[in-house]
């Protein structure tokens, strides 16, 4: 009963977006190229790739909330209880800036810090970041990469031993892209292509492409993944997540 309860909750989160709900303005016709990839082959519940993911966080925004619940639904040991550190419309923009009483940046034991604090503080060996979809509604990608990077840069050197783990950006639902604002897919591309690129660059940071799972013919989110035909993940959206994941851990595990 309890699950069923819970279940009902996390539809009803689904279905709400943190975000502004887009309007389509302009053509949302099938893109020339497409970039979907195929989903892996794993089983959303694996006891052998849950241990790569001990003493783990996840932090980012409304989509990583939903994430976070999403796992609570899965059950007790679900990728190993890993920590979350999310809040809904919280942005690159605002974990680099100041924490005051009115920002956004999520709580840790009840005390509010910046990421890199709450990370070094928790001891997290693994830290998986989603942020970048809340700054690209105003912000430039190569303006929200160099967000990031300053983020990193804190994140490495407050808690040195964490490997960092960049989760891409998920795409919008085609129909709903802002032209006018350059909130598009297009713009969702080059961020994750230039993240992708800026992640090589190091050897503790590991970039992980979910988005292109989740997408179709028109290089936006499928609406089967899409709870709010915007940006936000239905359960089974959250499916692929975890199967992108574990099969990340099962290669990386099997590289070592």
């Amino acid at each position: 009963m309890k699950k069923k309860i819970f279940a009902v909750f996390l539809a009803a989160f689904f279905s709400v977006s943190a975000l502004t709900r887009g309007t389509a303005l302009g053509d949302t016709g099938a893109a020339a190229v497409t970039y979907t990839k195929p989903i892996p082959d794993m089983p959303v519940y694996d006891s052998e790739t849950d241990s790569f993911f001990e003493n783990s966080v996840f932090c980012g925004d409304s989509l990583m909330q939903g994430f976070e619940m999403y796992c609570q639904y899965r059950g007790e040991g679900f990728l190993s209880d890993p920590l979350f550190l999310a809040a809904a419309s919280f942005s690159l923009k605002q974990a680099i800036g100041p924490v005051t009483s009115s920002t956004l940046h999520p709580l840790y034991q009840g005390e509010k810090l910046s990421v890199e604090d709450s990370i070094a503080k928790c001891g997290a060996e693994k830290a998986f970041l989603f942020y970048g979809m809340n700054d690209l509604v105003w912000t430039e990608p190569e303006d929200a990469v160099e967000e990031y990077n300053t983020l990193i840069f804190r994140i490495h050197n407050k808690a040195p031993d964490a490997k960092i783990y960049i989760i891409g950006a998920t795409y919008i639902y085609a129909p709903a892209q802002r032209f006018s604002s350059g909130y598009t897919n297009e713009n969702m591309r080059i961020f994750n292509d230039t993240m992708y690129k800026y992640c090589q660059n190091y050897d503790y940071i590991e970039f992980i492409n979910i988005g292109d799972r989740l997408i179709d013919e028109t290089n936006g989110l499928r609406s089967e993944y899409t709870s709010d035909n915007y940006v936000h993940m239905t359960m089974a959206g959250y499916d692929v997540w975890v199967k992108v994941l574990r099969a990340y851990a099962r290669d990386f595990t099997a590289d070592e």
